[in-house]
């Protein structure tokens, strides 16, 4: 096997680095794909031929994995072979590829060659919607029906950040000794000596008579007493305390306020009416088909951090069915207004909008898809802020929501 440039192992490869810069209108998508075909036999100008062969093969395997991404696995699954190669060869003038490598197997007439495909996901959904809303129904698919919408925005009046779990532990030691030491010694030394001398003498001399006698008697000694007495004592007293902890989650007390929907709904209008589909809110045709308040559920619910209760949903489920529609949209927006932007320290809205997506034709009903978008806005006008994050999640989600019906075939 002869090896041209680097050689390393073929495999697909998918880097997902998502950023989130202003508006979200950047998503990088990072794609490393292999390209196989045979080996061309003549010069560098074959092998050149060989190789844009190689990353057409590599586009198709780029876009098999773009496939598994889960913003668009579920809009392309009912697209037939041509539409998928239509989309794979749509990442070339969308993605900027880049060949890593390639190597020659002469044994097996081969030439394999690797890609990197540099794209912006959001564009590549583009297409994708595009080609999907564009395509013609199925024979069996319904025409597109009117969709009915009901949705409760929550506004988040305070919030409280606590640890909501503290693992907290100490250890403790102590250690307390007393060492003393006596010494004591004594030398006692004694030197007596006694000398007794007598001497007597007696003698006659010329009638004379002599008598004499000496006594001496001397006494000598010498005494030496030494004495030493030491005492050492030594004491330690020593504790130590040691105390750890972790914070193992952080949680959030949020209080709700219900707010009213009126630009949610009007946003989403816009997107269906752009698609010319036909759209009506539950509270706007409520004369004509009784069901649950949507005032009541609103100020009820707009407070709740749960979701509709069973019977509430299903109230406005069978309201819907008797006047004749088919699919509803219900959901929620979860407006934050308690944070402040990190750099300009201007109010930061944040929107979380979920929808999901029934078909209540049938007896039972069945949710279709469920759709979750996030925007957020800053700007010292808190209410420009929310306007704005308000705008670009229900942009979101009337698209995504159009696209996931259109992939399921409703018209």
């Amino acid at each position: 096997m002869t090896h041209f440039r680097m050689t390393s192992a073929l495999a697909i490869g998918l880097a997902l680095g998502v950023a989130t810069p202003a508006l979200a209108q950047s998503e990088p998508l990072q794609i490393i794909a292999p390209g196989e075909v045979p080996l061309p036999t003549g010069g560098s100008k074959a092998l050149n031929a060989a190789l844009a062969d190689a990353e057409q093969a590599a586009l198709i395997n780029a876009w098999i994995v773009v496939k598994r991404h889960p913003d668009v696995a579920l809009k392309v699954r009912n697209l037939s072979v041509e539409q998928n190669n239509a989309l794979a060869q749509g990442l070339k003038p969308r993605c900027q590829s880049t060949m890593l490598n390639y190597e020659v197997d002469k044994k097996l007439k081969r030439l394999n060659a690797r890609y990197r495909f540099d794209c912006n996901l959001l564009d590549v959904e583009m297409d994708i919607d595009r080609l999907v809303r564009s395509a013609p129904p199925s024979e069996n698919a319904p025409s597109r029906p009117r969709l009915a919408t009901f949705f409760i925005v929550k506004e988040v009046a305070s919030q409280t950040v606590h640890d909501a779990d503290i693992d907290r532990y100490a250890r403790s030691t102590s250690r307390t000794g007393t060492t003393q030491r006596d010494t004591s010694t004594t030398t006692y030394n004694a030197d007596m000596r006694a000398r007794l001398t007598a001497r007597e003498g007696y003698g006659e001399d010329s009638g004379a008579v002599s008598d004499s006698m000496t006594t001496r008697n001397q006494n000598k000694g010498r005494v030496k007493l030494d004495s030493t007495t030491g005492s050492d004592v030594s004491s330690v007293n020593e504790a130590s305390l040691r105390s750890n902890g972790r914070t193992i989650t952080r949680a959030a007390d949020q209080a709700y306020r219900p707010a009213s929907p009126e630009q949610l709904n009007a946003n989403l209008t816009d997107v269906f009416k752009n698609a010319r589909t036909r759209i009506n809110h539950y509270a706007d045709i409520y004369g004509q088909c009784p069901g649950p308040n949507p005032d009541s559920v609103t100020a009820e619910f707009g407070r709740k951090s749960e979701d509709l209760t069973t019977p509430v949903r299903t109230g406005i489920q069978q309201a819907l069915r008797k006047c004749g529609f088919r699919y509803m949209l219900l959901g929620d927006a979860l407006v934050d207004t308690t944070q402040a932007d990190a750099t300009t320290g201007s109010p930061r809205v944040s929107v979380v909008l979920t929808a999901k997506i029934w078909d209540i034709g049938d007896t039972f009903p069945e949710v279709v898809a469920t759709v979750q978008k996030t925007a957020s806005a800053s700007n010292s006008n808190v209410n420009l802020a929310k306007n704005e994050a308000m705008f670009q999640a229900s942009q979101r989600v009337g698209e995504e929501v159009l696209s996931r019906m259109s992939a399921e075939g409703v018209r």
